[in-house]
């Protein structure tokens, strides 16, 4: 009890650290029911200990027990108690133990790998290493701390979810007189069994030292001892857990502080191996480089010191820009006041990124009038020497590019213009290495009065930065926002919105890729003259009062205030619908803002016009402590980074060839009836990696189905098209029934029969493939029985071609509501299949929301099943989504949906109808007289088309091309979706 009273006193030096106890098994329990109830007992008891949370470590054959499930299942109800798993690296490799993690996995935060036991130590006289890194010619890779992870991760377990435990100290061993101590390797036996070794007495030992790099520990010889130590240095145990950081693990452990040297008696401080490893976690960064173009701004005058940049994540953003140049009349350039200690802090935090970096801009005359920058640039000899300045302090800096601000106020005429372009080409011209690059801001003033260059722009510079983040201005007496979406009817003047900005300067031709949006995490405080609450209805044009005097210090200016004042209940927020833009009423004020709804729609809608970038300024004042939530530091810069896609133009495959296609396009269709006007020869069967047709059935005996004669004249109509579909896949959808009863009648006791039968409907019908949709009729008592059907069909795939002289392929179809899916199906089989198909459709055959619903935030949505089967270990690349080209009509009764496609959808609203975007469901809607539709847009599909690719994902299936506009009739031509998936002026 003191032990433990001493233990949870040190919250008060470690008050954001989690204590948790551990609790060691050494026997397995008699069976669930004792689970259960000592799981019971041991959570009300750690509950009373006030303790964060249990570290539960089985020391024994634990895993070849249902047992140990059902205990973690019982400890994980607790839900206000973090629950973390252990087990040596000996248990891993052990009868059905990864099978039993993959149960336990959903049930606790983290899996503790001890890797301080190995399968060698199950012979206490076999020499062994201490944590082995790597292997080496004495070590099998199944004994190192990388092939253990890797047997982990092959079942679907991701490093994520993995702490790797290291150990300080080593192993002693006595060997025989015979043998020679420099000969000695891992695995030989020793005279008696090894001993552990504290670092403490292992750092006084004497003889010969030798150094293993594979290892990465130390070895002493003398004599007749042996002995390998963790060696608490940078090279040794520093090298493994730099490794571990850049694996991205969830994190690592050492133990013990015992055995870590706790009273310095090897001559250094105490505590060796734990100082070694805070020091790395302080300067290692977790690399995960952004996958689109993401600016983030900060000015050096309004960073404080204490700005936590390590809670910036590396992924948030691709630049990060510094106001550092000031132009000066007597000197030309001067660097900024706290600039030079700012581009410092972001240095050492990019050096601590274990790979790619975000790149480092250093911008120029952002707080300059447009006077100094006609009088510097106006002369050609003082630009010209402001130009090289400005490229010596570029060569003589850590920085990756250069940006160019001239928009405290806007440009004056068309003479600035002309000036701006000469300093451009001056800049140029002196970068004879090209040992940066060159961004260009523009206000929306200038921008509208055409003072910029936009051709010479578009060939000289990477990107050019649009301030869509000062659409307006507190000097203005009426009420606006800073970053409105779109116009409405009250705003003064219905250019200054992000869409106009936007199509200003694409309509000069300016490339797209190079167009960057901003939006800022800053605030904007108005005081109204008018009563707030009565214009709630009409936010902007209201009149406000305009002084140089008005006190600022009451004003909400950051995230976190704005979070303040409204959980403290003296700020009431407000959405302007068509501006898709937030404000906060607060008294008198009126205080403009962005969240993460506002963010996440100016992303998507960015995306979907292809704009190549969007920028965050002062992002210093987005809630970088996680304030708001305690949950998440930089809100905006999540949700821009969770909604931002970049899509890359795909080159449509050549369906002559039989090729691994990168991008898999399956199209599904349905043999249900030949529909209306639907020829199956018109199946665009050149525009798939595959067509799949709907759907046969494995039924009794092993027999292969199909629901009517009506199918198989389809299907038979299908197989006479196969000569012209030349190496295109045509896959058969072949589902198991729809009860576990059925399946297992069928693969229990015909296996071998319903095997036969599938290889002679491929023949007799051309098909190249199976898909196997089956989820229905698996559950855990036949899932054994799947996962052998399944190999046996793979192997028997890979060992014939398919009648196009390609090799087979079989793939797998499931809903999105299989929430455990290592509970049922091997992950490690699924990821040797062609694909694995996720349908996230309804019952209505209707796409689920593609992002969550912030009204509802459980309710299922794509993004959420996609992290899902990520988590559970399925490949990226083999995950396909499949998607729907129907929508829906309103029904008469409360949450009825009739289904409609895309044909009938243009029938029943006309070609003209103006569609409503919704960008958190993606899907446009449209009222008639009938009701409401709603349906998905092409804009739609090519959105998710871009998250797709920046997932990494392996491809999109469309669930059914009749339910695209096969005739036409909208006016796009025939297959509008589906052809959209090669066709965009707005990819790159």
């Amino acid at each position: 009890m003191d032990n433990i009273r001493t233990f949870l006193r040190m919250r008060e030096y470690h008050p954001n650290a989690k204590f948790l106890i551990r609790l060691v098994r050494t026997a397995p329990f008699e069976d669930s029911v004792v689970a259960t109830k000592t799981a019971n007992a041991l959570m009300k008891h750690v509950k009373s200990k006030r303790f964060d949370g249990v570290l539960v470590m089985f020391d024994g054959i634990h895993l070849e027990y249902r047992s140990s499930t059902a205990f973690l299942e019982a400890m994980s109800e607790e839900k206000s108690m973090m629950l973390v798993f252990g087990l040596s690296g000996r248990r891993v490799f052990g009868y059905g133990a990864v099978k039993r993690l993959q149960e336990i996995n959903p049930l606790v935060e983290h899996i503790f790998l001890d890797m301080g036991e190995l399968p060698s130590n199950e012979e206490p006289t076999r020499i062994t290493q201490i944590n082995p890194l790597f292997s080496n010619t004495s070590i099998p890779f199944e004994e190192t701390i990388q092939g253990t992870v890797d047997e982990l991760v092959k079942e679907g377990i991701l490093p994520a979810r993995i702490v790797v435990g290291l150990t300080a100290g080593g192993w002693k061993f006595e060997i025989k007189e015979s043998q020679d101590p420099l000969r000695i390797s891992h695995g030989i036996y020793a005279v008696e069994a090894g001993k552990r070794v504290a670092y403490q007495d292992a750092c006084k030992a004497r003889g010969a030292v030798i150094y293993d790099w594979k290892t990465m520990n130390e070895i002493t010889v003398y004599r007749q001892m042996w002995m390998n130590v963790n060696l608490p240095l940078m090279k040794a145990m520093g090298e493994k857990i730099k490794w571990i950081l850049g694996q991205k693990f969830a994190g690592f452990g050492i133990s013990d502080a015992l055995t870590d040297d706790p009273r310095g008696d090897c001559g250094t401080d105490p505590l060796p191996a734990h100082r070694l490893a805070m020091q790395l976690i302080r300067n290692t960064i977790p690399a995960n480089p952004a996958k689109c173009t993401r600016l983030c701004y900060l000015d050096p005058e309004q960073v404080e010191e204490t700005f936590p940049i390590d809670n910036l994540r590396s992924d948030y953003c691709s630049h990060i820009v510094v106001h550092y140049f000031d132009l000066d009349l007597k000197n030309n350039v001067v660097v900024a006041e706290k600039a030079e200690s700012l581009v410092k802090k972001i240095d050492q935090w990019r050096t601590k990124i274990v790979e790619i970096a975000p790149k480092l801009i250093l911008s120029l005359g952002s707080k300059q009038v447009t006077g100094v920058w006609q009088f510097l640039l106006g002369n050609d000899f003082r630009r010209k020497e402001v130009a090289e300045e400005l490229v010596k302090s570029m060569y003589a800096s850590t920085a990756d590019g250069l940006e160019i601000s001239w928009t405290l106020e806007q440009m004056a005429s068309d003479f600035d213009k002309k000036n701006l372009k000469a300093l451009i080409d001056d800049i140029v011209t002196i970068d004879v290495e090209k040992k940066f690059e060159l961004v260009v801001a523009a206000t929306p003033q200038s921008s509208f009065s055409d003072f910029y260059d936009y051709e010479h722009l578009n060939q000289t510079v990477s990107l050019i930065v649009l301030h869509s983040h000062r659409l307006h201005s507190e000097s203005l007496p009426f009420t606006g926002h800073s970053s409105p979406l779109r116009a409405t009817s009250s705003m003064k003047d219905p250019k200054m919105t992000w869409e106009s900005l936007f199509n200003h300067w694409a309509e000069k031709k300016v490339s797209r890729s190079k167009i960057v949006l901003s939006l800022t995490a800053s605030t904007l405080s108005m005081q109204s003259l008018a009563d707030m609450r009565s214009s709630a209805s009409a936010p902007f044009g209201q009149p406000v009062f305009v002084s140089m005097l008005r006190s600022k210090k009451s004003d909400i200016h950051s995230q976190q205030e704005v979070c303040e004042s409204l959980e403290t209940g003296t700020g009431i927020t407000h959405w302007v619908d068509v501006a898709d833009v937030p404000y906060l009423r607060r008294y008198d004020q009126m205080v403009a803002y962005e969240n993460t709804l506002s963010s996440h729609i100016k992303a998507v809608w960015a995306s979907m016009k292809g704009v190549g970038g969007l920028a965050l300024h002062n992002i210093h004042q987005d809630d970088p402590s996680a304030v708001c939530n305690n949950r998440t530091s930089f809100p905006l810069l999540d949700s821009l980074s969770r909604a931002q896609v970049c899509q890359k133009c795909l080159k449509q495959h050549d369906f002559k060839k039989c090729a691994q296609h990168d991008f898999v396009v399956s199209c599904s269709f349905d043999l249900k009836k030949n529909m209306p006007l639907f020829k199956t020869d018109i199946v665009p069967y050149e525009r798939c990696t595959e067509v799949v047709v709907e759907q046969a059935k494995l039924s009794l005996g092993g027999n292969i189905t199909f629901k009517d004669s009506q199918q198989e004249q389809v299907l038979r109509n299908l197989t006479t098209m196969r000569p012209k579909m030349l190496k295109c896949g045509m896959v058969l959808s072949l589902s198991c029934g729809d009860s576990e009863k059925h399946l297992n009648h069928i693969l229990g006791d015909n296996m071998t029969s319903a095997i036969n039968n599938v290889m002679s409907v491929m023949e007799k019908y051309k098909f190249s493939g199976v898909q196997l949709d089956c989820e229905k009729a698996i559950r855990r008592g036949n899932h054994i029985f799947f996962s052998n059907f399944v190999k046996k069909l793979v192997k028997k795939f890979e060992n014939t071609k398919a009648s196009n002289g390609c090799n087979r392929t079989l793939s797998a179809r499931f809903s999105p509501f299989t929430r455990t899916p290592s509970s049922y199906y091997s992950i490690s089989l699924l990821n040797r299949l062609s694909h694995v198909s996720i349908r996230m459709t309804d019952k209505n055959q209707v796409d689920l929301p593609f992002f969550f619903n912030t009204s509802n935030p459980d309710f299922p949505s794509t993004e959420k099943f996609v992290k899902l089967w990520k988590n559970f270990g399925l490949k990226p690349e083999k995950l396909v989504l499949e998607l729907s080209p129907f929508g829906w009509q309103e029904g008469k009764k409360e949450g009825e949906k009739i289904k409609m496609t895309q044909g009938e959808t243009c029938v029943a609203v006309g070609n003209k109808a103006v569609y409503q975007q919704n960008y958190e469901i993606l899907t446009g809607s449209t009222s008639h007289a009938n009701g409401t539709v709603h349906i998905p847009l092409i804009e739609d599909f090519r959105y998710k088309i871009g998250y797709i690719q920046r997932e990494q994902l392996g491809g999109l299936a469309l669930n059914s091309v009749n339910g695209d506009d096969y005739t036409g009739i909208c006016g796009r031509g025939s297959f509008p979706i589906l052809k959209s998936v090669y066709s965009s002026t707005k990819c790159r």
